[in-house]
């Protein structure tokens, strides 16, 4: 008697694990595509200006900027400005905007590398501006990355490339640079970067939510999570987390971060730099400054930082 008791109770606990393992697996495919398909901008309270292209139209027509096009290796087209320097410089810093942005966004930063000599490639990131598709935070757009170096090496073979990538822009900054195709960039300067996408939407929803229940709820379900988004993607978290990327990144890094940035903490820019395996690495932090706005709210200090780390690295 006591013997089938126990070989139903063994039973009943197997039949509970399978069904907890597949009740598990359905939510975290069912995390995994509502993080993908999340309304970002108002989980972040992010203003969606990412279809506004007029200052670029205006600047492409007024000072005959040429217009750079290619696709990622998944067919998206991808779209963006090209600014040659006269001087047939050999050295190119592409662009990168932040979230709900388009490259107009970058505009502030042009001045700055022309008068060191540079050619300025502006982007649209996959699923902003005129380029096609939907923000993938990592998964293709380290990607999309190569094929825009891919484009410049075609018109100058000899041609260095450096990246300068604002919130969105800059966390993708990083990815490329961590990654196998992307260790010739010349350098990064990453303004802002967050560390890691999933892990700062959980501090904003559990901030909304005010309920300590859900760090719980994530712990348990992050393996499914992780699961779903190799499933979907062939990646893990792992793969479109700067913090990550940071670790493998050799090419010279200028971090930049805001002392009043409620969106990005600003310890995040600390563990970025101190876990940075490049040789030559820098960090500042504007005061006052709050999220991505530092070449506003200090521009001859960003101006300056940004000359001397490419002077000093070229």
């Amino acid at each position: 008697m006591i013997r089938r008791l126990l070989k139903f109770l063994c039973t009943l606990v197997c039949f509970a694990a399978v069904l907890a393992f597949g009740a598990g697996l359905y939510i975290g495919n069912l995390a995994f595509e509502r993080f993908a398909s999340a309304p970002w901008d108002v989980i972040f309270g992010i203003e969606n200006m990412s279809c506004d292209v007029e200052r670029i139209a205006a600047g492409e027509e007024r000072f005959d900027w040429q217009e750079a096009e290619t696709t990622g290796r998944d067919g998206v087209p991808l779209r963006g400005t090209y600014i040659e320097d006269q001087g047939g410089s050999h050295h190119t810093v592409i662009l990168l905007h932040g979230l709900y942005h388009n490259r107009a966004m970058c505009l502030p930063y042009v001045g700055m590398y022309r008068n060191l000599g540079y050619n300025v490639l502006l982007v649209d990131q996959r699923g902003h501006g005129e380029s096609g598709g939907q923000t993938k935070w990592g998964v293709q757009e380290a990607d999309d990355i190569g094929r825009w170096v891919q484009w410049l090496k075609e018109k100058d073979a000899s041609m260095t490339v450096g990246l300068h990538g604002v919130s969105l822009g800059a966390a993708m900054a990083l990815l490329y640079a961590g990654s196998d195709a992307g260790r010739d960039a010349a350098f990064v300067v990453a303004d802002s970067s967050y560390g890691n996408i999933v892990s700062l939407g959980r501090e904003k929803l559990m901030a909304a939510a005010k309920d300590d229940r859900l760090v719980w709820e994530y712990d348990i379900l992050m393996p499914f999570f992780q699961g779903a988004m190799w499933y979907h993607t062939g990646k893990f978290l792992s793969d479109i987390e700067p913090a990550h990327a940071v670790r493998s990144i050799r090419c010279p890094v200028l971090f930049l971060h805001g002392q009043e940035d409620r969106l990005v903490p600003v310890k995040t820019v600390w563990s970025l730099y101190e876990n940075c395996a490049s040789a030559e690495k820098y960090v500042h932090v504007f005061e006052g400054s709050p999220h991505a706005v530092g070449i506003s709210t200090n521009r001859r200090e960003y101006r300056q930082l940004v000359t001397e780390f490419l002077l000093d690295t070229q």
